[in-house]
């Protein structure tokens, strides 16, 4: 299993489609025990540049709250949305997430 490189990475945090070879890296990242939280990973990397708040002028207070206001909030949305996300992800680098997700009772 190919993992991608730290900028492919960074890239498919923001929602890019990797190259067909790192397919089975994708399966694996959208449907392990720990997808969840890898989900988590992605969402506070695209918030980083809400650090650049920090360098607006004034009180230290504003400058640490609007930052974590919106790594919080991120995280929130990520938590409401990760199913569906987690279905795009996959159907946009060629799985069905209605077979490869399914219960098998």
């Amino acid at each position: 299993m190919t993992r991608p490189g730290v900028l492919r990475w960074i890239a498919y945090a923001f929602g890019a489609r990797l190259p067909v070879r790192y397919a089975p890296w994708v399966l694996h990242d959208l449907t392990c025990r720990t997808w969840f939280l890898r989900h988590l990973a992605r969402s506070a990397v695209q918030a980083t540049p809400a650090a650049f708040l920090a360098l607006l002028p004034g009180p230290v207070w504003l400058k640490l709250a609007l930052p974590l206001f919106v790594l919080v909030s991120t995280l929130f949305m990520a938590t409401l949305f990760s199913p569906m996300v987690r279905e795009k992800r996959l159907y946009q680098h060629g799985y069905l997430p209605e077979v490869v997700l399914r219960d098998d009772d």
